[in-house]
């Protein structure tokens, strides 16, 4: 009988001081509502190796082949604890590449994982990539850490390529066009995530909470520009979101 080296990886920012926030993705992991974040292969045979105590429940997915969010949830939270284990254990070890700390289990085998922190690692990726992030982990180690930084075309832009974009481009404005330059901001943002313009702050807040590792609530430097959202529209039934928006077209200012 053959064997076959099976190897699982996951990554880490190499630059980080602090451990990896497991109990940052167990608080996310709470919050998440959509069942369809989570990458299950075979949800039935999958969440079945995963929870314990079930008492002989078995509808684990519905007939449109949805699994319940406290099932995934719960899931989740095992997938969490098993990954913590597993990275702590001396089934695993890492090595350090470019800008990763890259976490390593694996041997040879004849079937099935070869050791208990291969398979806990493997299904770190069933997890929301969100939850993955707000445990610091870097889901596809193939993306920037932070910025693109001239990489070329083919590298997605980041958040920080735009505010440097940003603030280049106001650096170098001679003066201030006003609308214009609004216009351009908004297009540049837009580059990385959902244009801005005419949405309810506390959905745009919602969304970006679930797929993003800082809760916009939780961060002192961001909460300010969300209770004054959201505080417009409390305050005033009339108010749009939308009102006073600029146009969305424009190019960089000169």
């Amino acid at each position: 009988m053959s064997a076959s080296m099976l190897i699982a990886t996951i990554s880490y920012p190499a630059g980080r001081t602090e451990p990896p926030n497991f109990d940052r993705g167990r608080r996310l992991l709470e919050q998440i509502e959509d069942p369809a974040l989570f990458n299950f292969d075979d949800p039935q045979i999958e969440l079945v190796e995963l929870l314990t105590g079930l008492d002989g429940e078995a509808d684990l997915v519905g007939e449109d082949g949805a699994v319940p969010i406290e099932y995934a949830r719960r899931a989740g939270l095992a997938i969490i604890g098993n990954l913590e284990k597993a990275l702590d254990s001396p089934e695993t070890t890492f090595l350090t590449a470019v800008y990763y700390r890259i976490y390593i289990s694996g041997g040879l085998s004849t079937g099935g994982s070869p050791t208990d922190a291969t398979s806990a690692i493997w299904n770190a990726y069933k997890l929301p990539a969100s939850v993955l992030m707000a445990m610091g982990f870097t889901p596809d180690q193939e993306l920037p850490l932070s910025r693109a930084n001239g990489s070329g075309s083919h590298t997605p832009l980041t958040d920080t390529d735009v505010v440097d974009a940003i603030a280049l481009g106001l650096g170098t404005s001679p003066d201030w066009p006003g609308e214009h330059t609004l216009a351009w901001i908004a297009d540049t943002i837009g580059k990385v995530r959902s244009h801005p313009g005419g949405r309810d702050p506390r959905k745009c807040q919602d969304e970006f909470t679930e797929k993003h590792a800082v809760d916009p609530l939780d961060d002192s430097f961001l909460a300010m520009y969300v209770s004054e959202a959201t505080a417009e529209l409390d305050g005033d039934p009339h108010l749009s979101a939308g009102q006073g928006d600029v146009p969305v077209t424009g190019e960089a200012p000169s």
